[in-house]
């Protein structure tokens, strides 16, 4: 038995678990590129997009496309929450008499 540190990973769409697993690196993108998460990552949340891979033992073991999602990870537990453009409602959806958001003045 293996006594590698592995990062318990599940993907929910707004509906179901997309992927559940254990994996030793995980791949994505953000605003500032790709990058990857190891066990014992630093703590953080992210927003991400295009793609994420999952391996282990340097073998792809699932593969997802998707435009934005949310990454949180903490203690080598990592949620991805896929969907949330659907969560992202205009205001007016919500509330159709909403007045439209009043802009700020440039500075010059």
């Amino acid at each position: 038995m293996s006594d590698k540190k592995l990062i318990k990973v599940q993907v929910l769409s707004t509906d179901k678990v997309v992927f559940e697993g254990d994996v030793d690196r995980i791949t994505s993108f953000n605003e500032v590129g790709t990058f990857d998460v190891f066990p014992m990552h630093a703590n953080f949340i992210s927003i991400i997009g295009q793609k994420l891979a999952f391996f282990n033992k340097g073998k792809l073991l699932n593969e997802l496309k998707f435009e934005q999602a949310v990454m949180k990870v903490k203690k080598d537990v990592v949620y991805i929450f896929l969907g949330i453009e659907v969560l992202l409602l205009d205001d007016k959806e919500l509330n159709p008499e909403a007045k439209a958001p009043v802009k700020m003045a440039e500075k010059k």
